[in-house]
């Protein structure tokens, strides 16, 4: 009698004390996604999801930078403490949304293999962060030299060829008939934007990749000639001339150019401002979106922010083309001064934050300074310089460098019977490259005037190329 009891008992407690089998199964699947949920939002892993270059990359441009995807937004601190290069490399970082971008100060070595640490521990938040370390490796490839040269002896056509400077045989890129008339490289030397001239005297803007391959029409310009391209620092901007044609040529009047942008990617083009006015020889700021230019109205230089819609004006005599410093703080001019009876030509450095002028020519210096070119790493400017005195004066000018603030001023290269102009440092600044016109024989009809390159690391020079104008390297 007790036993059947306390079973009829046990069976009550049973049916009290049950669930219905789906709602057991309801808890405890909402059981398992709180655990997820704590899991994923307090000490889960963050995911590095794509980098570029890729682990084993080869050909990589001197002037690429490294990209980093994340899963989510990480904190720049935390990122830049577990990163490393070896060999050491110093950069800047740009973090935008889930992406971190590292730049490096000047460039990469060329052709030399770099190994990247990413090292566990880059945080995100409070208990997210990378649990794994990331380790890869690329190799750059050595920088090429372009630079336009007559394709026959006396001819007037001139064509686009790329040149390792003391290796290989150059190879043309173009074949255009009436030939190339100026160019500009893309920032990672993915893509070169030229002006192809026509039978009207006009021209067109025509883009091909760095192996010459892909040649396509970027631009028509009917009736006009467009020359004179630059690209924006992140290289998704071109700004150009839009200039009218004069007797069969484009018209090279300072007044008679416009400056138009161009979106490579969509064909779209907008002059750079809504009203007409005279403006020419863009260059853009390493950084950002700063673009300065030549204004033959405001008798100067002019520099343009297309985010903050700022203008900044410095007036200029001379009317040439400034150099910007790599972190896009200032600029550096050639100026024509009267110093006594005597007109001289210095350098002005021209400071965008304060707006602030610094002569780093020397105020006792009797000189023609011109064709600044500020080093990729920001501690040298070259320009060619002219000594004015009778006990030093040159028929050419000669290639120096000096300090940004004007100390340490010295010549690179001293050949009293030739002229240079044209310097164009390579991206990692261990060579310039640069225009020679020999002025041994006296003034010619057809000046001759070639294209070589200064080893600073060596010491040395290297010929590449004769009959040959406007260099520019391909990293």
């Amino acid at each position: 009698m007790t036993a059947c009891r306390h079973r009829a008992t046990m069976a009550r407690m049973r049916k009290v004390g049950a669930l219905p089998w789906f709602l057991g199964l309801g808890i405890l699947v909402a059981v398992v996604a709180v655990a997820t949920l704590v899991i994923l939002s307090g000490t889960g892993g963050v995911r590095l999801e794509a980098i570029s270059p890729g682990d084993g990359a080869g050909d990589v441009a001197i002037t690429a930078p490294v990209r980093l995807s994340f899963s989510e937004a990480m904190d720049p601190g935390s990122v830049e403490a577990h990163f490393s290069v070896e060999p050491p490399v110093e950069g800047r970082w740009v973090f935008e949304g889930t992406d971190a971008t590292f730049w490096p100060a000047a460039a990469w070595s060329p052709a030399r293999a770099y190994t990247i640490t990413l090292q566990a521990g880059a945080t995100a938040g409070p208990g997210r962060e990378l649990q794994e370390d990331r380790v890869w490796q690329f190799e750059t490839r050595e920088p090429q030299l372009l630079y336009l040269q007559r394709t026959a002896v006396g001819g007037e056509v001139r064509q686009l060829f790329a040149a390792v400077p003391g290796s290989g045989q150059p190879r043309q890129l173009t074949e255009h008939p009436l030939g190339v008339f100026d160019y500009a490289v893309h920032p990672q030397g993915e893509a070169i934007v030229y002006s192809v001239l026509r039978e009207d005297g006009g021209s067109d803007l025509w883009q091909m990749d760095r192996q010459g391959q892909k040649q396509r029409l970027l631009l028509a310009c009917p009736e006009e000639a467009c020359l004179g391209p630059a690209w924006s620092a992140g290289g998704d901007l071109l700004a150009f001339e839009r200039r009218g044609i004069w007797a069969g040529a484009p018209n090279l009047d300072p007044q008679a150019a416009r400056i138009w942008l161009l979106d490579p990617e969509s064909g779209e083009d907008r002059p750079l401002f809504d009203y007409d006015v005279p403006l020419h020889s863009p260059v853009w700021a390493p950084a950002g979106q700063l673009l300065a230019y030549l204004s033959p109205v405001a008798s100067g230089i002019e520099v343009y922010d297309l985010v903050t819609e700022e203008l900044f004006q410095f007036g200029s005599e001379w009317g040439a083309v400034p150099a910007w410093s790599p972190d896009s703080r200032h600029l550096v001019v050639p100026e024509l001064m009267l110093v006594g009876e005597d007109m001289v030509v210095r350098l002005l450095r021209l400071d965008l934050d304060g707006g602030g002028v610094l002569d780093i020519s020397g105020q006792e210096e009797m000189v023609q300074d011109v064709a600044p070119a500020w080093s990729p790493g920001g501690g040298w400017i070259a320009f060619g310089r002219q000594l004015l005195d009778a006990e030093r004066w040159t028929p050419g000018r000669q290639i120096w460098l000096s300090r940004p603030d004007g100390s340490e001023a010295y010549p690179l290269l001293q050949e009293p019977m030739a002229d240079h102009f044209a310097l164009r440092w390579r991206p990692d600044g261990a060579v310039l490259a640069y225009l020679r016109e020999d002025l041994s024989q006296g003034p010619q009809p057809q000046p001759d005037v070639a294209v070589w390159v200064y080893d600073l690391v060596r010491r040395e020079t290297t010929f590449v190329a004769g009959d040959a104008v406007l260099p520019g390297w391909l990293p």
